[in-house]
């Protein structure tokens, strides 16, 4: 059986707390003064906690892509029991909480399909990201042949081809040139790979210069947010500024937690949760703990009143995933997990 990598599970641990720290922030900054330190700072922080989109990409992909044994209708039955009933369930949850109990009736399943298979519904706009994460997973088996076959020298020439297409769509806009590219960087295929890249494939000083680079985007990005109205354009999502910072903070915590053979139970809690805490807190932040316990980013005052949101948020959503998890999920899971699971244990 394969070593756990303990860091994977922080750096999960941590990509969760950014989420919903970049909720609770975007709230604030619509509550302080513009061009006021309070909303600078903010902003900082929100670039902060915005690297959570990337690493939950990249961690996906520092786990998936260097499996190569596992035959690919398991995967699929593995992803679709661990990650699209989870989310098909959440979706309805937050439908039938806004628009009422009737869209779980038969003659609206129909209906119910349709909005699934468009997107991220209204009541829950942060599941753009699962479905990446979803269309990624189906693109895992192919990006595992390839992974496969090429020597490492082509890897490292194929990210700076990524950073170089997602710099040319980030910033051709800006010289008033449309970019060809958005279709490519926005399936985040590219940040899926950088993920596999940093975790297993890059060498000591590839690392330093991702280290450096996350510092300077950092430093950059901050520069942007002081001087420009339209910094948004430029240093978040797939912009090269935000691709160096998370792959710095991702290789940062490899390096430090590299050595660790256990976690806390803190970890090890937020952790086996993440997934369901990502589709869940964006209903008990806005819902629980804004309207029924009446908490809201001034309470306590700006800095006081986003930390007690996140932690409130947090606790009840790991609360909230770990009940659903062992209860409602379990059974509806268990009709595809049977076969799977004596299989894996022969093996």
């Amino acid at each position: 059986m394969k070593e756990r990598l303990i860091y994977l599970d922080i750096l999960r641990v941590l990509a969760t707390v950014f989420v919903i720290g970049v909720h609770t922030v975007s709230l604030a900054i619509t509550m302080v003064e513009y061009g006021g330190t309070a909303y600078y700072v903010l902003e900082i922080f929100n670039f902060i906690f915005l690297s959570c989109n990337l690493l939950f990409v990249m961690i996906s992909g520092a786990l998936l892509l260097p499996v190569r044994n596992e035959r690919t209708g398991d995967f699929f039955r593995k992803r679709f029991t661990k990650v699209v009933i989870p989310m098909v369930v959440y979706y309805i949850l937050y439908v039938c909480a806004k628009e009422g109990i009737e869209w779980i009736y038969p003659d609206h399943w129909l209906p119910m399909l349709r909005r699934i298979l468009t997107g991220a519904p209204v009541e829950a706009p942060h599941f753009w990201l699962v479905y990446v994460i979803i269309w990624l997973y189906v693109l895992t088996p192919l990006l595992r042949f390839i992974t496969a076959n090429i020597p490492d020298s082509v890897l490292s020439g194929l990210m700076a081809v990524i950073f170089l297409v997602c710099a040319l769509d980030t910033y051709l806009p800006a010289f008033g040139v449309a970019s060809p590219l958005g279709i490519v960087v926005d399936s985040f295929a590219g940040a899926f790979l950088l993920g596999y890249f940093v975790n297993g494939k890059c060498t000591k000083r590839q690392e330093n210069f991702f280290l450096a680079a996350g510092v300077i985007s950092f430093s950059v990005s901050c520069v942007l947010i002081f001087r420009t109205a339209d910094f948004a354009n430029y240093i978040y999502q797939n912009a090269p500024t935000m691709l160096f910072f998370s792959s710095a903070i991702f290789i940062a915590v490899k390096r430090l937690f590299a050595g660790k053979r256990s976690a806390g139970h803190f970890v090890r809690l937020i952790s086996r949760y993440s997934y369901s805490i990502l589709l869940i807190h964006w209903g008990v932040l806005h819902f629980v703990v804004k309207q029924v316990l009446g908490v809201n980013v001034l309470s306590g005052g700006i800095w006081g009143g986003c930390i007690l949101m996140m932690a409130l948020t947090l606790v009840i959503s790991a609360a909230g995933a770990a009940l659903l998890d062992n209860t409602l999920m379990r059974v509806l899971t268990l009709p595809f997990s049977g076969n799977g699971a004596r299989r894996e244990k022969k093996e």
